[in-house]
């Protein structure tokens, strides 16, 4: 074997060695994702949440979201509402605008775990909608 060819088949084993590994990595870093419960569905796009404990363990952290992956056509617009007794303090989020085929980011809200807060959600498409009152329990965790 000439030092060309020797070469080339370092190089060929290296790739070879070294392809497994680099393919792998990203579908590992992307496993870790969150298990999304569906809250409400208006037209195939979904209104979705997750839960985890803060780190000081006295609130929830509720991530939200629109899923219009499967939306025909047109746009949807959801929020999720904490609100602590009729004339409490509340947390909102809202989604903004999500086109048809396409996810919105991902938001979130602290709702404290004692305290008496109220959930409530909605989802529209404009000239129509959806939505109402839930609980935390009713969320699954991320």
């Amino acid at each position: 074997m000439n030092k060309l060819t020797r070469t080339a088949v370092g190089v060929l084993t290296v790739a070879a060695v070294l392809a497994p590994i680099s393919a792998s990595a990203p579908a590992q870093a992307a496993a870790p994702g969150k298990d999304w419960t569906t809250l409400q569905t208006l037209n195939r796009a979904k209104q979705q949440a997750c839960k985890v404990t803060t780190t000081d363990g006295n609130a929830w952290r509720i991530f939200n979201r629109v899923n219009a992956r499967l939306l025909a056509e047109g746009r949807v617009v959801a929020t999720l509402t904490a609100s602590r007794g009729g004339d409490g303090p509340t947390r909102e989020w809202t989604s903004g605008w999500v086109r048809h085929g396409a996810i919105s980011p991902v938001g979130a809200i602290n709702v404290p775990k004692r305290g008496g807060w109220a959930l409530s959600m909605g989802i529209s498409g404009g000239e129509f909608g959806d939505g109402g009152d839930l609980t935390v329990a009713q969320i699954g965790r991320c």
